[in-house]
């Protein structure tokens, strides 16, 4: 098995904001906070994603953000249909068995760099045809985002 090439991108600065109020179903309250990220690419704000993070590494993980520009880590996967959420399957030929060889989908898994090394991860692209290789894919999801599109418009671009 061939180890994934991590793309890494520039060093943009970063925005993030904690809210400790919401709770994440099935989790006890107060035990997780949400974080929204966001990178300012040529002056505009583009929003990546808000995660969920234990409510005990909102500190640590706020000082890692606030010691500079960050970089965006893409490594290209293969996402299984069986790992999509559900009703997010792609369309098979009505006449066609899945194939049990099948590998998947092409995906990004994205991360944020911190300058401390700490790594955030942010979210999971997956393209909804086999067309391109995941390593395509995550160069894709880069080139986007030094454009200043936004991760939820991710999947409308291509």
């Amino acid at each position: 098995m061939t180890e994934p090439n991590s793309f890494i991108s520039r060093e943009y600065p970063v925005l993030h904001s904690i809210d400790r109020g919401r709770v994440e179903a099935g989790a006890a309250v107060g035990q997780v906070a949400h974080l929204s990220l966001a990178l300012l690419v040529t002056g505009i704000p583009s929003f990546l994603a808000t995660v969920p993070v234990p409510l005990d590494e909102v500190d640590s993980i706020s000082r890692s953000l606030s010691e500079g520009d960050v970089r965006v880590a893409v490594v290209g996967m293969s996402v299984g249909s069986d790992d999509l959420p559900p009703g997010e399957h792609p369309d098979l030929e009505p006449w066609k068995a899945p194939d049990a060889d099948d590998e998947g989908l092409p995906g990004a898994l994205l991360s944020l760099v911190c300058r401390d090394g700490r790594r955030i991860g942010v979210a999971r692209i997956v393209a909804r045809e086999r067309k391109a290789s995941p390593d395509e894919v995550a160069r894709f999801v880069l080139r986007q985002i030094a454009k200043g599109v936004q991760i939820p418009d991710l999947a409308s671009t291509g």
